[in-house]
Formats: structure tokens, sequence, C-alpha cells
């Protein structure tokens, strides 16, 4: 059975009999993200969280493990990352009074909590794949603030100081060194060029053998 998931402009599927030679085995597709042709047998895989032998069996999981916030102490606004680098920027705010009812504007995002926060501490999913051997940097603490990354949990905590109702804080995460690109972007002659060279060279070859026989 072939699971399959679209969202925008992100495309995959789950298809375990997925074999580098024939993709997916239907319509000439190749976006499973698994194939049984590439893991270890069940014996030989180590279950710990940051264990590598756990991603045997992956394809493309540069592209669909990645980080995402949690668990956030607040009100998430923001959140966007970049693939190509492994950096990522998340925005929440506190939230303002509580009440039990709300007047939101369309299209804002409510600022407002009906039950009153229990903890200053923000969990974000950042994958082993990309934080192994590599110093994890923080950006945009403010003072009294802390960070810790569990690379055993492959979660990055994030303990705010200041509760000030409605204060936004705003954090810049990247790895150093950075997370290679993994998509290298067509232009025209990465495309043609080979093409365009062959044929140039073909005219050149036929007009100085005319102008050799003439």
């Amino acid at each position: 059975m072939t699971y399959l998931c679209s969202f925008l402009d992100s495309l995959w599927n789950y298809n375990p009999l997925n074999t580098d030679a024939h993709g997916d085995d239907w319509n000439g597709e190749n976006f499973s993200w698994f194939s049984n042709a590439r893991a270890l047998p069940p014996s030989l895989l180590d279950y710990e969280q940051d264990s590598p032998t756990l991603d045997n069996g992956g394809r493309i999981l540069s592209s669909i493990v990645r980080p995402y916030p949690a668990k956030i102490a607040g009100i998430p606004l923001h959140f966007k990352y970049e693939i190509t680098t492994g950096e990522f920027t998340l925005k929440w705010a506190n939230p303002q009074a509580i009440s039990s009812t709300e007047d939101v504007n369309p299209g804002e995002i409510p600022r407002t909590l009906r039950r009153p926060l229990l903890s200053r501490e923000s969990e974000i999913f950042l994958p082993s794949q990309l934080a192994h051997s590599r110093e994890i940097l923080v950006k945009g603490l403010r003072e009294g603030d802390r960070y810790v990354y569990d690379e055993s949990r492959q979660t990055l905590f994030i303990v705010t100081s200041d509760d000030t109702p409605g204060l936004v804080h705003s954090i810049h995460v990247s790895v150093d060194p950075p997370a290679r690109a993994p998509f290298v972007a067509n232009d025209f002659w990465g495309d043609f060029g080979a093409v365009i060279t062959f044929i140039i060279g073909a005219l050149l070859a036929m007009f100085f053998s005319r102008v050799y026989m003439s």
C-alpha cells in the first residue's frame, strides 16, 4: 500500500517496495522516503533515538527530517526552516491577559490563553541527523534566557526569563559547519550546455571538413 502526502510544494510517499532500479514501480515515480531494499534487518538495528541505524532504508531524509517546534511556552507566531543551510527562525509571544472569550480580528493570531502557562520552557525537535558533530548556535536570546541541546532526545530546550504579557521572543538557530545544500538549482547551461557544445562542435567539424575538401 502506498501512502501519499502533498503539502504545498512538498511531495512524498511511503512505499517500502521501492527499489533504486524501478523506483516506486508505478507510473515512473520514485518519491518514496523509505525502501526495504536499503534497510538492515531488524536484528541489526539499534533502537536508541539518536542511533543512525534507525535511518537505514531512508531516502531523501534531509528534506523530510527537519526541525519543528514541538512545545511552545506561549503563542507561536512564525517558523521558517532553510533546508540548504540547516538554519531556522522561531517567533512566539508571551500570552496576554487570560480571558474566557476573545475578540480576534480576522487573519490575526490570538494572543490570549484560557489557561495560564505552567512552564516557560519551549521544546524544538532538532534531529541528530542535522546536529550530530556540529555546534548548535542560538541567537536572539535575552539576558537570563537559557538553552540546552539534548541529542539523545533530539530536542533543543529554550527557557525564557521574561514573562511580560505580550512580549515577543525571536530566535535564530544555525549549525556550524552549515548543512550541505541537498539540491542544486538547474540553469540553462547545466541542462543544455553539453548538447549545445556537441552541436556547435559538429557544425564546426562539418564546416572545416568542407573547407579542407574544397
